[in-house]
């Protein structure tokens, strides 16, 4: 009698044991993990530089730390990354300013960080760059502000979410060289109010720099004349490649 009351315990102690470590299974295998597969090549993501970043300074291997500046949702507009998540990378290659030797700053993201610490890898190139959305928007009223008068109005679009489906209140894309130097303008489909629009390419409203993609597969960003420097809440669209 007492074998089979054994023989019975144990089996009762073994199955409560299997059941306890389904949960555990589960849970080992974060949400994240999924949605990282759901970041899909070529999806834009609209970003600000958390910090400056010169290339008079910086090294190989220093971290990039750019914000993004909307919620990052998945084609069923779930929120896979709030905004004011991080995108994080680091400079791949970087010279400063010599001579007739032109200032070169190459930079790779890697990975998303988003506001509750957790990681989830992400490769993207810079898609486009330009001034701070504050400085774009300035730039773009003296651009068109007559010889007196105030400063023109320009209406805001509201904040898409790029991970989804997002209004487009500019044109098509302009047919101009996308490097020019010249102030972004709002019909353009490059920029809206400063603000650079997910169909923007090369470099918009920054004189003197060029977007190339560097020898490691990094965002090229190259000045012949001065070193290359980003100010803190330089904007940037960002193309996810992988």
């Amino acid at each position: 009698m007492k074998s089979p009351l054994k023989v019975a315990l144990i089996s009762v102690l073994l199955t409560g044991a299997s059941l306890a470590q389904v949960p555990g299974q589960s849970n080992s295998e974060s949400p994240l993990q999924g949605a990282a597969a759901r970041f899909s090549p070529g999806t834009p993501i609209r970003v600000e530089l958390a910090k400056s970043v010169d290339a008079k300074k910086a090294k190989v291997g220093d971290e990039v730390i750019a914000r993004t500046m909307d919620d990052f949702l998945s084609d069923k507009n779930e929120v896979l990354g709030p905004r004011g998540s991080q995108i994080v990378g680091h400079v791949a290659e970087v010279s400063p300013h010599q001579g007739n030797s032109p200032s070169t700053l190459g930079i790779v993201f890697d990975k998303m960080v988003l506001k509750s610490g957790t990681e989830v890898p992400l490769k993207a190139s810079i898609q486009a760059i330009g001034p701070p959305e504050s400085t774009a928007t300035f730039n773009d009223a003296m651009a068109g502000q007559p010889g007196s008068g105030g400063m023109p109005s320009m209406s805001s679009p509201g904040r898409g979410a790029f991970g989804g489906t997002s209004p487009n209140p500019g044109g098509p894309p302009t047919s101009a060289n996308p490097t020019s130097g010249s102030a972004p303008d709002p019909t353009s489909g490059s920029a809206t109010s400063g603000r650079l629009t997910p169909n923007a390419e090369g470099v918009v409203g920054i004189s003197g720099l060029s977007l190339s993609t560097g020898a490691a597969q990094d965002s090229l960003l190259t000045s012949p004349k001065h070193n290359v420097k980003l100010d803190g809440g330089t904007q940037m669209i960002l193309r996810v490649t992988s």
